[in-house]
Parts: structure tokens; sequence; C-alpha cells
């Protein structure tokens, strides 16, 4: 069985830049769409960012199964390229901020009235219409996230791996997709999708309502889970591993094997309120084994828990569970990120993201005619 391809025969034009817009055109990619990204002269700047002998791994992360095409739309030539481009697309997604779009026409006012039919697609900041900019580490701390996610010693801290950017992108590509398979969509279709709002729906979730029910919150407390105790990152022989021991039935299990009469028998409320307590409980039984021990010992109970695992490790241990999974080699070495679902088995099938396009010149088409 082949994955799903609802949007085969569809052409999205991706206009946007660095990462979330750019996870936007990868998944639709991934179902089928043709997608065409749109790069200045001297190539999308996430190009320049730091990689390997294969080029940037910010860029080569999320723009699988794209073609490329470089054009300065400032110039009258290349911007009739991009109109004849957009003539033929289903759907345009864009991360520009509203005076560039604006500038060069690209708001969706201006590009519904060359292309009616057009489904415009704009990651924006705070809201298309908003004048402001944003990064994925910016929109973490103006969403509440950062405090949410503060070190012990309240510090707010901003998370790695960019999660406002991919949430942002898959986001735009569902609602993008659910456009595109809607024949009773409305004509002259502009899709927002704010990154402060994703991020508040996304990474602060029940923060947020309890934000609005009572006017309150608790403040991130490093790497201990917000719900419940003991949960945290604990101390093993040769490395760490994390315990999920704070529910009731999990606690239950693991307190006769690293409890005695100075570790209670205590209700959720009271762990929580004393986490320090229970933490040293859990961590001087841990300190006395190794992770593999640690983590074999809790398997065997019930109680989820697992390695602390640096990226290379990670890798190898997925990879030997999951052939196929994570990343793919290409004959030449080169890693391709893999589409982490499967169908029926079937996993969707990436290409590498495209080398970076040169500018064609009036003169070099006509050598080439």
């Amino acid at each position: 069985m082949s994955a799903p391809q609802p949007l085969r025969g569809r052409r999205i034009v991706d206009l946007s830049q660095y990462i979330a817009g750019a996870v936007c055109g990868q998944v639709l990619a991934d179902y089928g769409a043709e997608v065409v990204k749109v790069e200045p002269p001297g190539g999308d700047p996430s190009r320049a960012l730091a990689g390997s002998r294969f080029g940037s791994s910010y860029f080569r992360a999320y723009n699988t199964n794209k073609t490329a095409v470089a054009l300065d739309l400032r110039d009258p030539g290349d911007r009739a390229r991009l109109d004849e481009l957009l003539a033929g697309a289903d759907a345009v997604v864009l991360n520009f901020g509203r005076r560039t779009r604006e500038r060069l026409q690209l708001d969706a006012a201006a590009l519904h009235a060359e292309h009616p039919g057009l489904v415009v697609t704009v990651v924006s900041a705070y809201g298309a219409g908003d004048p402001r900019t944003c990064f994925d580490s910016i929109a973490q701390a103006v969403s509440g996230f950062a405090v949410l996610n503060a070190d012990e010693q309240r510090r707010p801290s901003i998370a790695a791996g960019y999660p406002t950017d991919v949430f942002s992108g898959l986001h735009a590509a569902m609602a993008t997709a659910m456009a595109l398979l809607d024949p009773r969509r409305a004509p002259a279709l502009e899709i927002d999708v704010p990154m402060i709002e994703v991020a508040m729906a996304s990474l602060t979730g029940p923060a947020s309502l309890l934000a609005a029910d009572e006017g309150t919150f608790t403040a991130g407390q490093g790497n201990r889970d917000a719900a419940t105790a003991p949960s945290n990152v604990y101390e093993c022989r040769d490395g760490h591993c994390y315990v999920y021991a704070g529910l009731d039935k999990h606690w239950a299990l693991l307190r006769p094997l690293v409890g005695g009469p100075d570790t209670p028998d205590a209700p959720a409320p009271q762990r929580i309120a004393d986490r320090a307590t229970f933490d040293a409980a859990v961590e001087t039984w841990t300190r006395r084994h190794t992770v593999a021990e640690v983590d074999e010992r809790l398997r065997e109970l019930g109680i989820p828990a697992g390695a602390v695992r640096d990226p290379v490790a990670a890798l190898a241990a997925t990879v030997a569970e999951r052939p196929g999974a994570v990343v793919a080699r290409e004959p030449g070495g080169e890693a391709v990120p893999q589409y982490p679902v499967s169908f029926s088995g079937h996993r969707p099938h990436r290409r590498p993201a495209p080398a970076r396009p040169e500018r064609a010149t009036a003169k070099s088409e006509e050598t080439a005619r």
C-alpha cells in the first residue's frame, strides 16, 4: 500500500523562508502536492546556517520533496515569472511580514485581485494584519511557555528544536490541505496562522485554560513534570534517566523499591507539594544502578522510564528498533529526514531538499533555447 496522495495534481508555491513555512510546504508535498520553492538569488537564508558537508541541516530538514527556482522579486522579469507560477498554482505559502508582503504586492488582496481562486496561507507573528515580526524563541517567550519551561531556579528557559516553528508549519499545512480539499471553500481565501496563537495552543495548552479560568499559573521547575511527582531526570551510576512515577498507580509500584520509613505513601497533592523529598528518595536508588539496570527494572514493574540520550545515541537506538525511521541514506551518504508516520507499514519516501537554484537571466534563457 502506498501512502495517501490526496493532493496529487495540486501545485503549491512556497515563498517562505527559514522553518515554519517550509514545514508547511514539506507536509503538503508528503501528501502528493507539487511544491515549488521560490528562493532569492542568494538562496533561502537557512541555507547559510550550520550543517555538514552536505549543506545546512536546517534547510535539508524541512525542504524535502520540493523543486526550487531562484527569483529576485524586485526584478520585473522575475516578478512576471512568479506570476506565471501563481497562475498555475492552487495555493501559496508565505511568512514575510505584513510590510514586506504589501511592498512586493504579495498581500492577500493583491494576490486575489490577480488570482481569485488562490489559497493564500500566511504564517504570521501576531496575525497577518500586524506588522511585527517573530521568531520561534520570541514566540516561546511572549506566549508564556518560557516561564512554564523554567529551570529549578525559576529562570525562564527556551526549548531547543524550534517547536513553535514546527507546530505552526503543521497547522498551516493542515489548514491549507483542508481548504484545497473542500469543494465549497470560500473564494479568495486567506489562511492566517499566527505563531503566538500556535504557541499558546500547542505549548502552553492547559496553562492557558488555567489563566483564563483563575488568572493563575505554575512556573516551570526544571525537568520536573508540572502535574505529577516524582517525575524527573535522575542521576544513575553511568548517566541519567527520566522516571515518570508521579501518577498514584506508578508511585505505588515504585515506593517499595526506593522507599523506606522516611518515604511516605503520600497522595498526589502531598507529593507535588514536597517534590524535593520524593525526588531525593528516587535518586538515592537510581544512583546505585546503571541506566540500563534502572530502565530494565522499571520496565518489569510497568513504570514509564527512559534513558537520557544524546542525539547520536537516540538515532542509533531508534533506527535499530525501527529500520527506516528518522533518516534514510542517499547513495552518496546524505541523510534525508523521513516522515514519522506510516500507512499499513508503508512509510512515504522523501527526496532530498533541492540544491540551491541559479537565477535564470534573459541571456541564459536565450542560450538554453
